[in-house]
């Protein structure tokens, strides 16, 4: 795989000579991503399959006369740009006139994004890579004799390319890298049989969690898992981990996306200025995280990206608005045509042993299906978790549901634990939530 690269700026005259060609009253935006990488997968003792990819996409969107229309192609050659141009200004002609459609008008972004901390190139080793799959999987095997099999280990790197253009004379470029390793194991004890993973995930190569390390968490996880046993329904305090808190946390962000808040299908509806979370939490947001996974510079419109406070000291001080949404509600754009960065953080003191809080409760580790209600709150969500008493772990519980109310649950979040998970954009602790619903026999 290619260590550095610059295939989209190669394709940059191509787009400028189709933008000159257009008409006046038409403008439109293109929006270029290019990826390349490798995934290899080694399951039982050898080399399961490899997959390279190549990935070209470009989309452009035509605005004509507040009438919008959007085309895409992966062929990045002259005439080729030329007619996915003409197919988005066709369709335009046939949409529906919205006042709110149209490029940005101020804060895009205007020149290429040189070095923003994301982007580490390397060579793709298929000997080393193998060695990290086998040296993963064959830890998660020597674990424990519980450990009867395995789904496999799996590495994967891949470099990145994106630009935007408009006729308009924005103008953004930049570049990033991922590298990923997991593993999935399984555990048997008395013919009942659990699985479970583990994985790390970075910007940079050197920065991947070992290959031991990794294995022998998805084979601990795994084990944890046999000899579930059911509880019976009550209101009990519980645990998010800070790996399944970023899915709690992700329910807030979706309920004050502009485009929820001006359809009014949003529970957070007319809350800007209100006590969301209790006062010890400040949500923010920050773009430019040295290997952050969330880490642009500007949006999917060309807004540039910003630091500021969504949550501050629990209170709601902004929606998070792309160009289109902020028209809607006549507020300003906060470039949130993507989430960059998101952390949430504490005033109180963090610990990284939040069942010593309270005398006792459930881990909920594993959430099943999409029981968040975001117009309404209610939230429903089958589990998998760990019944803990006294500051202990007892066992592991199965069958249960979790219910509440996410206005209530963001409310009577007690803590906000230190072990912070940085592999995706939401970063935090895990946090205690009181008096939530356990749904059991």
């Amino acid at each position: 795989m290619s260590e550095s690269g610059n295939r989209v700026l190669e394709h940059k005259e191509n787009i400028l000579k189709t933008t000159s060609s257009m008409t006046k009253n038409i403008h439109a935006q293109f929006n270029l991503g290019i990826s390349n990488g490798v995934t290899i997968n080694y399951r039982s003792n050898q080399v399961e399959n490899i997959e390279y990819h190549n990935d070209t996409s470009l989309t452009v969107t035509v605005y004509n006369d507040f009438k919008k229309g959007s085309a895409t192609t992966n062929d990045l050659s002259f005439d080729s740009i030329q007619k996915t141009l003409d197919k988005a200004t066709n369709i335009a002609i046939n949409t529906q006139k919205d006042n709110c459609q149209g490029l940005p008008r101020e804060s895009f972004i205007t020149s290429e994004s040189k070095d923003i901390g994301i982007y580490f190139p390397r060579h793709f080793d298929m000997d080393e890579a193998t060695e990290l799959t086998k040296t993963c999987e064959s830890a998660g095997f020597e674990y424990d004799k519980k450990i009867s099999n395995s789904e496999g280990s799996s590495y994967s790197q891949s470099n990145n390319e994106y630009m935007i253009i408009n006729s308009e004379g924005m103008y953004g470029y930049f570049k990033s890298t991922d590298y990923s390793l997991s593993c999935v194991m399984l555990a048997g004890d008395n013919q009942a049989m659990e699985r479970d993973y583990w994985y790390s995930s970075t910007r940079k190569y050197e920065n991947l969690e070992s290959p031991s390390e990794i294995g022998e968490k998805a084979s601990s996880r795994a084990i944890s898992r046999l000899n579930a046993k059911t509880i019976s329904s009550r209101v009990c305090p519980i645990i998010f981990p800070a790996e399944v808190a970023t899915s709690f946390f992700n329910n807030f962000l979706s309920a004050i996306n502009g485009h929820a808040i001006y359809k009014k299908s949003s529970f957070l509806l007319d809350k800007l200025g209100s006590e969301i979370f209790p006062e010890f939490i400040t949500i923010r947001e920050d773009p430019s995280i040295v290997e952050g996974m969330g880490t642009r510079p500007f949006d999917s419109d060309g807004v540039l990206t910003e630091k500021k406070n969504i949550i501050n000291k629990g209170i709601l001080e902004t929606y998070l608005l792309d160009t289109y949404s902020a028209r809607k509600l006549n507020l300003d754009c906060t470039g949130n045509g993507v989430l960059t960065n998101i952390i949430v953080e504490s005033s109180d003191e963090q610990t990284d042993n939040l069942i010593n809080l309270v005398d006792e409760g459930v881990i909920i580790t594993e959430m099943m299906g999409s029981g968040a209600n975001l117009l309404t709150g209610d939230y429903s969500r089958g589990a998998f978790g760990y019944y803990f008493k006294d500051g202990q772990v007892k066992y592991p519980v199965t069958g249960i549901t979790v219910a509440s109310n996410l206005t209530q649950m963001f409310k009577n979040i007690l803590h906000v634990g230190k072990d912070y998970d940085i592999r995706g954009n939401i970063r935090t602790g895990s946090i205690l939530v009181d008096k939530v619903t356990i749904g059991g026999t």
